[in-house]
């Protein structure tokens, strides 16, 4: 009886011995196509133009693996979306719309001053919510915060070792300064607007609203005017 006991024991330990065995070896066959498949991901952002091609948000791997690259790429696609934003404000600057007849009404300017005060706070805005989501801090945060029950450190290193790896970095210093460029760019248009704005007020005497239009009455200074604002249009 005793006899048949160990070797019912012996039998069950054994069992249990091979599904352990077969499991963990299942499991590094999973876990290694999701690392390959999460390398894949990582490449294809490493190797894209980081400024203006669009990141694959597709979701290719499963579990906590999906969870990194989901994590790596929401945070570069948070970033592209500044630039973006400040790139449509730029595009969005026409001087026609700007120097409209609605907007200098009886030669007065202070709508024009409204127009460069709503642009440079969207700008500033937006290039503080970058500087701000590029900190170290939040960087890793974007992570740390996700729901990883098992072995979260595994996965917050994996993440790290994508985010913070030197080809990476120099992706994001390239975005970075497609960003501070972007800034320059439109505090130079704004330059422009004050300038053509203070043009307008010192030169009030050639100049009326007519047809819902800009009209000079002298051709120097029309011309002066439209240098100007060919120079905000380029």
């Amino acid at each position: 009886m005793e006899n048949k006991k160990t070797i019912i024991a012996i039998v069950i330990v054994t069992l249990l011995i091979i599904i352990l065995a077969v499991t963990y070896y299942l499991y590094n066959i999973y876990s290694n196509r999701q690392i390959n498949l999460l390398t894949e991901e990582a490449n294809k952002i490493l190797q894209m133009d980081i400024v203006k091609d669009e990141i694959d948000t597709e979701i290719k791997t499963d579990g906590n693996f999906a969870i990194v690259e989901k994590a790596t790429k929401e945070y570069i696609e948070k970033l592209k979306n500044i630039h973006d934003k400040i790139d449509e404000i730029n595009s969005e600057i026409n001087p026609n719309d700007i120097f409209k007849a609605s907007n200098v009404e009886d030669k007065n300017l202070e709508e024009i001053d409204n127009i460069i005060k709503e642009y440079k706070e969207k700008c500033d805005n937006y290039f503080k919510e970058y500087k701000e989501l590029a900190k170290e801090e939040n960087i890793m945060e974007n992570i740390e915060n996700k729901n990883i029950k098992i072995r979260k450190n595994y996965y917050i290193n994996l993440y790290k070792s994508i985010i913070a790896g030197e080809v990476m970095k120099k992706q994001l210093n390239t975005l970075q300064e497609a960003v501070e460029k972007e800034k320059d760019k439109l505090y130079s248009k704004l330059n422009v607007i004050e300038r053509i704005k203070s043009y307008l007020e010192k030169n009030e005497n050639y100049w009326n609203i007519k047809d819902d239009k800009i009209q000079f009455t002298n051709i120097n200074k029309i011309t002066e005017y439209y240098n100007l604002l060919n120079e905000l249009a380029n």
